[in-house]
């Protein structure tokens, strides 16, 4: 069943708003979260303001043990040590409540020998819902977690079940392996363990209770829907967090702006000219299009430059590691490229050293000067794919980004 909670969402963004401007969050160079929850349309939230945004998540853990979902507990209810925790069910199981939809996790002593112990968030969000549903569910607490995937942000949601207490409140801005309750039986419903789920944005409109066997959904539809949660919080664990990095350089088309950031904070703002076609992404050579997605600095480079348009280059440049790994992944799934070629670019982006830069992708992606200059009048669409500054503020550029720093370019 499908719950219309337009009006719920609306009272949990008016709770928001007074809570986050209490709290100072909407003050310059702070949060956007009032802007993020209430504006569903994640696509359009990566914006240069909001990919800085300070509740972006910059990875994910485990929520119960270690960061690794490993380590002793001692239990409560026998004083015993025990030595780990594992995933009792699994996601898409097949059991008798119909498809699982999440992770069950337990302390590897069984029984209610977990029973009591901490639960943490996997990453920095939002509570949007903390209450008690009553048997099975028991205390739920529901969390709207953003991150960065490739330059864009998503949006999903982590759901922990069956707890004993909870010590969060809807609208509490909550960091990574925050305590935010305890393991629990779900009113005496099951043996302890934390019921784990991992929602994806589509899944916004949903009542926290939903349960996919009560309305008859199939396990394709749950893999639709849901992440499986340990291989999610694997596959996440440390992610781009503009707002924390040491240096990011932020490019973004429709703009024609390039920005450098030190720590969250705004040093050098600069005029650029683009491709010649610069609506969406590089996907071959030859396109005339740029990149878009997250690179790095993987070379500088001073003139004289020969060769082929060497003279368009002016006299510094910098070199962005285009293609990455999601445009491997994209370019082999559309069968471009072979699967040596795909995770040849994966393992150099992984290292930080310069991908495969002649293949059907192309490459020699740049960040370069001109032949004199160009004129910033909002048409300067002129290069094969690179990002061209003017040359006296390429030359200030040049020196300050170093080897390595991350770039994100954006449509």
């Amino acid at each position: 069943m499908k719950l219309n909670i337009n009006m719920k969402s609306y009272l949990y963004d008016i709770v928001l708003v007074v809570i986050f401007i209490s709290c100072g969050f909407n003050e310059p160079g702070k949060s956007n979260a009032i802007k993020n929850l209430i504006n569903d349309n994640v696509p359009e939230l990566s914006t240069v303001d909001n990919i800085l945004d300070t509740l972006i998540a910059d990875g994910f853990d485990f929520p119960v043990g270690n960061v690794d979902g490993k380590g002793k507990y001692t239990s409560i209810a026998d004083g015993k040590v025990y030595d780990s925790w594992y995933i009792a069910t699994k996601f898409a199981e097949n059991y008798s409540l119909g498809v699982h939809p999440g992770i069950d996790l337990n302390g590897t002593g069984g029984g209610n020998t977990d029973q009591g112990q901490p639960v943490y968030t996997i990453g920095k969000g939002v509570v949007i819902d903390s209450e008690n549903f009553g048997s099975p569910w028991g205390n739920v607490v529901l969390i709207k977690h953003y991150y960065l995937e490739n330059g864009k942000i998503i949006s999903c949601f982590s759901l922990y079940a069956h707890l004993e207490e909870i010590f969060v409140s809807k609208g509490d801005v909550v960091k990574k392996r925050t305590k935010i309750g305890t393991i629990g039986t779900g009113g005496g419903s099951y043996p302890a363990h934390l019921h784990l789920e991992i929602r994806k944005d589509k899944m916004k409109d949903y009542e926290t209770t939903f349960w996919p066997g009560s309305n008859s959904k199939n396990t394709e539809w749950v893999k639709e829907y849901y992440e499986a949660p340990d291989e999610f919080i694997n596959s996440h664990r440390v992610l781009t967090c503009p707002y924390k990095e040491d240096r990011i350089i932020v490019a973004v088309k429709n703009k024609y702006k390039l920005f450098y950031y030190e720590k969250g904070e705004l040093k050098n703002e600069y005029v650029i000219a683009l491709s010649q076609n610069p609506n969406g992404p590089k996907e071959k050579e030859g396109d005339l299009k740029m990149p878009e997605g997250e690179y790095f600095i993987f070379g500088k480079q001073k003139g004289p430059f020969y060769g082929d348009f060497s003279e368009y280059l002016g006299n510094e440049l910098l070199r962005i590691s285009y293609p990455n790994t999601f445009d491997a992944e994209k370019a082999y799934s559309n069968g471009n490229i072979t699967k040596e070629i795909r995770d040849k670019i994966t393992s150099a982006n992984k290292k930080q050293i310069a991908p495969p830069q002649s293949t059907f992708l192309g490459g020699g992606i740049v960040i370069h000067g001109w032949f004199g200059d160009w004129i910033a009048d909002g048409n300067q669409n002129l290069t094969w794919g690179c990002i061209s500054m003017h040359n006296s503020d390429l030359e200030k550029f040049y020196d300050i980004v170093q080897l390595k720093t991350k770039i994100i370019i954006l449509p």
